[in-house]
């Protein structure tokens, strides 16, 4: 559980960097974000979690340390995978009781997911905050991820994030996906792919630097140069 959440603190926000990674690291958060919910005991079903008789002891909120492909404990060996366990009780036997198997440290990297992830006016397409867990960025301006796993292309409301008008540039396509919005806006997400959207001041001001594009001195586009062949 615990790896699932930290790995997700620093791939989200390398696709600011290098948007190449967008569809795989937009892919893989979501399909992520939708199993991480099987470490919790009331969303596992029973025949599938080694102490399910001691789920009230996590409040809702402590998941077990893993899942694995077979148990580790012999009592529990018949189970069907995916099998939600912990090592707990492996780690000094006949000490550690049967509810460290649930993970408190590990269930408190679930803030990092919190952070990153919201939901989007489409079911199953998420938007993805790339600066939550870029802890030592220089000034940027708001940027999103947004993967479509759909085989249509779907249409996705953003509201702005910057409390006045906004452009939206999108750094997948190196293309402005609409201009001077006030509150939200409308863009369209071709199937299977990815939008990276950068919320930026409405008409500021555009400049180059090696292979970065700029607005209002703020890196906008890491990679401008390489995908548009500019300046």
């Amino acid at each position: 559980m615990m790896n699932t959440y930290d790995a997700a603190w620093p791939l989200v926000p390398l696709v600011r960097y290098d948007q190449s990674y967008a569809i795989a690291i937009g892919k893989w958060m979501l399909n992520a974000a939708n199993a991480a919910r099987f470490f919790y005991p009331q969303y596992m079903p029973d025949d599938h979690e080694t102490i399910p008789h001691l789920s009230a002891v996590t409040k809702g909120v402590i998941g077990y340390e893993g899942m694995i492909r077979h148990s580790s404990y012999k009592a529990h060996e018949h189970l069907k995978g995916p099998v939600a366990q912990g090592d707990g009780p492996l780690w000094v036997p006949g000490k550690n009781p049967e509810e460290s198997q649930f993970s408190v440290y590990g269930s408190g990297h679930v803030g990092i997911f919190g952070s990153i992830i919201r939901p989007t006016n489409v079911a199953g397409i998420l938007q993805l905050n790339l600066l939550a867990t870029d802890f030592y960025h220089d000034k940027a301006w708001p940027s999103f991820l947004y993967y479509n796993p759909y085989s249509t292309t779907q249409t996705i409301s953003i509201k702005m994030e910057l409390g006045k008008r906004c452009d939206l540039y999108d750094t997948v396509t190196g293309n402005f996906v609409a201009r001077n919005v006030s509150e939200s806006a409308q863009i369209k997400l071709s199937p299977q792919n990815a939008a990276i959207i950068v919320c930026v001041p409405a008409n500021g001001k555009t400049t180059y630097e090696a292979k970065k594009m700029l607005i209002n001195g703020i890196v906008v586009d890491y990679m401008f140069q390489q995908k548009n062949n500019k300046p």
